[in-house]
């Protein structure tokens, strides 16, 4: 009878779950605990899966305490409900040969018409900032976003030159979150990197990095949305 108590009592203490330095429990279906709280991890290609890893020290668990029900356009424009005041130099999903070659364009690389020194960024939506990548050129902000019907979206926005929000932020459509390049200053890069690059996240368990690394449309699809079409179906509008 004793060595079957035993035997028991170890069985327990082995499907405990062990706790890595960062304080995060590592369970077996694949989902990160995180202060109670839950990310789950869907299937993701090797490249990814490995890089998320790194990327991984930029981002926060937080929730924002507003709905988002008003969605406008990221620039300081006369009309931040109208897509025509902006200048969309590169679509989604269009072949991409920097960076990681032969990836898919996650986004939609926009510029306002009209400002061409100075162009600040703003949030298309109230949420709160949950990953900022601090590395040059391609300096990012995510902002999650609470819908009405409960479910969360992710707008990234990358190759900000400088930076003024804080990762737990409560951010709204009038908060500054950053500021782009000029054409002189994208230059000294030795790249094209005087726009914004917006994006529309479905998942955050990549953090940042599905935005170089998906290689087929059909992975692009699983973590994210078109931009263009998304803006077009709700600026001005709600989305439930």
């Amino acid at each position: 009878m004793k060595k079957i108590i035993l035997i028991i009592f170890i069985g327990f203490c082995c499907c405990t779950p062990k706790r890595n330095v960062a304080g995060v429990n590592e369970l077996k279906n694949d989902t990160i605990q995180i202060a109670d709280t839950t990310i789950n991890v869907l299937f993701q290609s090797d490249s990814i899966k490995k890089y998320s890893l790194k990327m991984k020290k930029f981002f926060i668990y937080t929730e924002p305490s507003q709905v988002a029900t008003d969605w406008v356009l990221p620039f300081n424009i006369p009309d931040r409900s109208d897509l025509k005041m902006v200048s969309i130099i590169s679509d989604f999903g269009t072949y991409r040969s920097g960076h990681v070659k032969g990836h898919r364009h996650s986004g939609i690389d926009i510029i306002p018409i009209g400002i061409k020194d100075t162009v600040f960024v703003y949030p298309i939506s109230n949420g709160r900032v949950c990953l900022i990548r601090p590395s040059a050129p391609n300096k990012t902000v995510i902002i999650k976003h609470k819908l009405e019907n409960g479910t969360v979206i992710y707008s990234s926005y990358i190759h900000l030159k400088d930076i003024f929000v804080e990762n737990g932020q409560e951010v709204n459509p009038n908060t500054k979150i950053g500021i782009l390049y000029t054409r002189d200053e994208a230059l000294t890069y030795k790249g094209d990197y005087d726009h914004l690059h917006l994006e529309i996240k479905k998942r955050i368990d990549d953090y940042c990095c599905a935005s170089w690394l998906c290689m087929s449309q059909e992975e692009l699809m699983d973590y994210f949305e078109n931009p263009k079409i998304f803006l077009q179906n709700s600026l001005n509008k709600k989305l439930n």
